[in-house]
């Protein structure tokens, strides 16, 4: 056989053969390149993962709280004398002329009050109230009742915690913060969602209260109503 008819023979075996050798060299490549796509693929959303939960980290979670029970909307001293008008300054045992036998207390003297100790308190005092006189200062001051505060609860914040008062039906809050009183709020500005109270840099007591006024028993001294408040405490950075 001669050489050139040699060299046709290998040709014609080896070009078949290189075919092979490239189609494998291209499922290698696109093997890669798919795993390589899907490592990809998958490292984006890890990342995503991980940056939604940063994200959601910073917005600090509030726990609600609320508070509330039911109290009586006035106070009497067991008289049915309006506010303002004479009553009875004095009482004293009662006697049956004719036997002697104690028949009960009666008024041994009428008249308008001229100091605190003519007014009977009990029925404040009794139900956890103050009285407070501070609504007159004027020389017939013990003449009209006097109000009678009913303490609810405190709310204790220290320095770095942010009291955020949602909802008040009729309440009083008195704020002191370090020993100094700083105000005294009723009610939330119309259409906010929360109020901030002061002193979140301080240690600060939050006192609920309510003032209830003096009824005689014709108006139902034994009405009740109910007190609430919706609250939470924010974490602050003080600077």
């Amino acid at each position: 056989m001669r050489n050139d008819q040699i060299f046709v023979l290998l040709l014609v075996v080896l070009l078949p053969m290189s075919g092979c050798f490239d189609g494998g060299t291209a499922g290698v490549g696109e093997a890669e390149g798919a795993q390589d796509s899907g490592g990809a693929s998958e490292t984006t959303v890890v990342n995503n993962y991980y940056n939604n939960t940063t994200t959601s980290s910073n917005v600090q979670e509030r726990t609600w709280y609320s508070s509330g029970d039911t109290y009586f909307t006035y106070w009497n001293d067991g008289q049915d004398a309006p506010s303002g008008n004479q009553r009875c300054l004095d009482y004293g045992p009662d006697y049956d002329t004719s036997t002697g036998e104690y028949i009960g207390e009666d008024c041994r003297e009428t008249g308008y009050p001229t100091e605190a100790s003519d007014w009977n308190v009990t029925d404040c005092t009794s139900r956890g109230g103050q009285i407070d006189w501070s609504q007159y200062n004027y020389e017939y001051q013990f003449r009209s009742a006097p109000s009678c505060v009913l303490e609810f609860t405190t709310i204790m914040t220290a320095p770095g915690e942010a009291l955020l008062i949602y909802q008040m039906s009729g309440l009083t809050m008195n704020t002191v913060c370090d020993g100094v009183s700083l105000y005294t709020a009723s009610y939330l500005t119309s259409g906010a969602e929360y109020a901030v109270a002061p002193g979140s840099a301080l240690n600060c007591s939050h006192e609920i209260t309510k003032s209830t006024t003096y009824a005689s028993t014709v108006w139902g001294m034994e009405q009740q109503t109910v007190w609430s408040i919706v609250y939470a405490i924010q974490d602050t950075m003080v600077v």
